[in-house]
C-alpha cells in the first residue's frame, strides 16, 4: 500500500537480508524512530529490491495496490510551460474538495501536529516554520476547508504548546484575496501567517532564510509540474552548516504532490513525431523537474509499470542528491476505489520518526478516505449501505494476520528485535492500511499462540519483541 525507503545501517542489514531469505518481504524496508532521530550511517539502498520482490511475489501490483497508497512521486506542467493557463486549467478545482483532497487534508491534519509536536520539542522558543507553497484560496467555494485553512487551524489549535508560523504563496493574486480575506475572517493573529503573491520561485529562497534554524516543513501542491529538481534538493539540505553533525543541521522535510497525468501528457510528447513549437519547451520542463534525461527512454519504450519507475527514479535520484541518509515513503490516492491514482503524495525526510508517523497518517487518511467513498455511494443509491470486508484493503482482520505472519519472519531470522527497526519487514502490503492498533492485536494473536511471551504496553514504536 505504500513504499518507504532510507539507507540502511550496516547491524539492521544483517537481519534485514535474513527476514527476505525466510520470507519473501515487505513493500517498504525498515526504519526506526526516536524524538525525530536521524538516519545515520548509510550503508545499502533495498529500494529497488524491494520493488521487484514485490512485483514478482503480488503479480499485478498496479491494480491490487493503486486504491490507496503506493510508492511514487509525482510531478505536472512547470509555469514555464503551462503556468499563465493555470486558473483557466484549474477553474473548477477549488469548487468542492473530492475523494482524493479528503485524502490529502486528513494526512495533513494527521502528519503536521505530529511533526510539530516532536522538532518544535527541542527547537529555539519552541517555533516551527510550515510553508504551502501553492496554497490557493484557502477554502472551497463550498466553505470545505483547503490545506491553508487546515494549516492555520493547527496552528491555533497548538498554540500552547508550539508557535507555528506558517507562510502561503499562490501565483495568482485572486486567490491570494481570497485566501486573507479568508484568514482575517477567523481572526487568525498576522504575526502568526503570512501570504505572498506570485510563483514559488520568487520565495522559496527567502522562505528558506528566513526559517534561519528552526525546523521547516514545506508543502509542494501544484497543479501542475513543481519547482525543478535541483531545488527539491536545495530545499532539502540548502541550510546546512558546514563543519556540524547531521544530529545538528536545521530539521527540513518535504511533502510533495506529484501527478500521475502530467508525466504521461509531457512523456506522450517524447513518443510523437510532431514537431511543433512547445514540444522541446515541454520536454525540457520535464527535464528539469526530474533532474535530466534519464527519464526519456523509459516514456519512449514504455516497459510494463514504467510511470512507476519514473517516479521511483526520481524519488531515489532525489534521496540520493539530499544524502545524509535521506529517505521517502509515498502513498498514491485515487477518487474511487476501481480508479487509477490521481496523484502521488511523497513526503523526504532525513528523520526517522518521519516514517513511523507517516504510515500513521496514511493509515488514518485512508481510513477517512474510505468512508468518504462509502458515504457517498450510500448516498447516490438512496440509502443502500456498501458491504465491505472481502477485499484486502479493507479487511481488517486480514491486516492484522499479515502483520503477525511477517513478525514471526523477523522472529524466524532474530531472537529479539526492535519494532520501528524492523517497521517497513512489519508492515509489509498493509503499509498505508494498518497501524499501531494492528500491531498490537497482531502481538497479542503471537502471543495467545505462544510465539511471544509478552506484549509491551505503552507505545510500541520502540519496543522490543522477544521469542518466547
Amino acid at each position: 500500500m505504500g513504499r518507504l525507503r532510507h539507507e540502511l545501517h550496516p547491524i539492521l542489514h544483517q537481519a534485514h537480508r535474513r527476514v527476505h531469505d525466510a520470507r519473501a518481504g515487505s513493500d517498504v524496508v525498515d526504519h526506526s524512530l526516536a524524538p525525530w532521530p536521524l538516519i545515520d550511517a548509510p550503508t545499502l539502498s533495498v529500494s529497488d529490491t524491494h520493488a521487484l520482490t514485490r512485483r514478482r511475489r503480488v503479480g499485478p501490483t498496479w491494480l491490487t495496490l493503486r486504491r490507496v497508497a503506493k510508492a511514487r512521486i509525482l510531478v505536472t506542467p512547470t509555469r514555464h510551460t503551462w503556468g499563465e493557463s493555470r486558473v483557466s486549467a484549474n477553474k473548477n478545482f477549488f469548487e468542492s474538495p473530492q475523494a482524493a483532497a479528503i485524502y490529502k487534508h486528513k494526512l495533513i491534519k494527521s502528519y503536521i501536529p505530529a511533526w510539530a509536536g516532536k522538532v518544535g520539542s527541542t527547537s529555539t522558543g519552541k517555533r516551527v516554520v510550515v510553508y504551502d507553497a501553492y496554497s490557493g484560496p484557502g477554502r472551497y467555494e463550498d466553505n470545505e476547508p483547503g490545506s491553508p485553512e487546515l494549516l492555520v487551524d493547527t496552528a491555533a489549535a497548538m498554540a500552547a504548546l508550539r508557535s507555528v508560523r506558517t507562510v502561503f504563496s499562490e501565483k495568482e493574486n485572486a486567490y491570494c484575496e481570497r485566501l486573507s480575506a479568508m484568514l482575517a475572517e477567523k481572526e487568525i493573529n498576522p504575526a502568526t501567517y503570512d501570504v505572498r503573491v506570485g510563483p514559488v520561485e520568487d520565495h522559496m529562497d527567502a522562505v528558506l532564510a528566513e526559517a534561519g534554524d528552526l525546523p521547516l516543513f514545506v508543502f509542494l501542491d501544484p497543479f501542475g509540474l513543481t519547482i525543478p529538481f535541483d531545488r527539491v534538493v536545495q530545499v532539502m539540505k540548502g541550510r546546512d552548516k558546514s563543519g556540524y553533525s547531521r544530529v545538528l543541521q536545521p530539521k527540513t522535510e518535504l511533502l510533495m504532490n506529484f501527478s500521475y497525468e502530467a508525466v504521461r501528457r509531457i512523456s506522450g510528447v517524447v513518443r510523437s513525431d510532431k514537431d511543433y513549437r512547445a514540444r522541446e519547451g515541454q520536454i525540457e520542463s520535464l527535464n528539469r523537474a526530474l533532474g535530466d534525461t534519464w527519464w526519456q527512454a523509459l516514456a519512449r519504450d514504455e516497459p510494463e509499470g514504467w510511470v512507476q519507475q519514473v517516479l521511483e527514479g526520481y524519488a531515489d535520484r532525489v534521496a540520493a542528491a539530499v544524502g545524509g541518509g535521506c529517505g521517502y515513503i509515498t502513498a498514491a490516492v485515487a477518487d474511487s476505489l476501481e480508479a487509477k491514482p490521481v496523484y502521488e503524495l511523497i513526503l523526504f525526510t532525513l528523520h526517522l520518526d518521519g516514517f513511523w508517523e507517516m504510515a500513521r497518517s496514511m493509515s488514518m487518511a485512508r481510513k477517512e478516505w474510505r468512508q468518504w467513498l462509502a458515504d457517498r455511494r450510500e448516498q447516490e443509491t438512496g440509502g443502500q449501505v456498501e458491504f465491505r470486508g472481502l477485499d484486502f484493503d479493507d479487511d481488517e482482520l486480514a491486516w492484522v494476520e499479515e502483520i503477525a505472519a511477517n513478525i514471526e519472519s523477523v522472529l524466524k531470522a532474530t531472537a529479539r528485535f526492535r519494532i520501528e527497526s524492523e517497521l517497513g519487514t512489519i508492515l509489509g502490503r498493509t503499509l498505508g492500511l494498518a497501524r499501531e492498533t494492528h500491531i498490537r492485536r497482531a502481538l497479542k494473536a503471537l502471543q495467545k499462540k505462544g510465539v511471544i511471551a509478552d506484549v509491551p504496553k505503552g507505545d510500541l514504536q520502540r519496543a522490543y519483541i522477544a521469542r518466547a
